[in-house]
């Protein structure tokens, strides 16, 4: 038995928007896709209980939309507390000490 995923995308104002992300606009406001479409075949989006409307509303009035990071995993926890602290600081990246160094070979050269 061979199962078959269908990704459902919509297209408003050129781009192609995956319906089964969560999207935010502008404002913050986090759109989902409700499962249906209008009279037209464009996607019907929804925040909150708000009315639905349509993804070229949203895009228009509200975008550009941008998706929503995905929700940290277990595993991605894991991964971060089981990675080495370095014992070192990396000795490129600047510090007060190694700015005020610089500050005073600055004013061995005006004297």
């Amino acid at each position: 038995m061979t199962t078959i995923t269908v990704k459902q995308t919509a297209v408003a104002a050129g781009f192609e928007f995956d319906l089964a992300l969560t999207w935010i606009d502008t404002y913050g406001a986090r759109w989902t896709w409700t499962g249906e479409t209008d009279e037209t075949g464009m996607a019907l989006m929804q925040t909150g209980d708000d009315t639905p409307q349509t993804l070229s509303h949203v895009y228009w009035w509200s975008g550009p939309l941008i998706p929503a990071p995905r929700p940290v995993t277990h595993a991605d926890r894991y991964a971060v507390l089981a990675t080495p602290l370095c014992a070192e600081p990396d000795p490129s990246t600047p510090t007060p000490l190694t700015f005020a160094g610089l500050l005073g070979r600055l004013r061995g050269r005006s004297a």
